[in-house]
């Protein structure tokens, strides 16, 4: 898998790509799947959150790919993906995650943990979204929280 960071890293890199890696590895995507990470400001990130979920305040990460159809959400997204390849010029695109650097910075305080490891766990967060995965409902923000876990710890 092809992990493409963008932007100023508030941490080392390994543990964030690690944490994509085993976020999809129960997937089995082709070896050519790519995914973009990119660290932005609050001020983008913001912008970025009233632009596309209309709340006017900075958020830690966003997801940006594929429409995924929730029956699709995991094992089917990669199904989902597969056949947008002619679309996307050959490619296995799973779409971009956005970071705030500032905001996961703010957060590894509050929760008493390394930078890194808060970095890791929305990395893992952001790809779980780009399979399909919601975190919008009760249950889906349960079952989000455990699929990252798993995947940081």
């Amino acid at each position: 898998m092809r992990i493409a960071i963008a932007g100023e890293a508030p941490c080392e890199l390994a543990p964030i790509r690690r944490a994509i890696r085993r976020a999809v590895r129960p997937y089995r995507l082709p070896r050519d799947a790519e995914v973009q990470v990119a660290f932005i400001s609050d001020t983008d990130m913001r912008a970025l959150n009233k632009r596309f979920r209309r709340i006017d305040r900075t958020t830690d990460v966003l997801s940006f790919g594929e429409a995924i159809p929730p029956r699709d959400r995991g094992p089917g997204a990669v199904a989902h993906l597969e056949r947008r390849r002619s679309e996307n010029g050959g490619r296995f695109d799973l779409g971009e995650i956005l970071i705030s650097a500032p905001q996961a910075a703010r957060q590894a305080r509050r929760r008493k943990r390394p930078v890194a490891e808060e970095v890791a766990v929305l990395a893992a967060h952001g790809v779980l979204h780009l399979l399909g995965y919601e975190d919008e409902t009760p249950a889906g923000y349960r079952e989000m929280v455990r699929l990252g876990h798993d995947a940081t710890g």
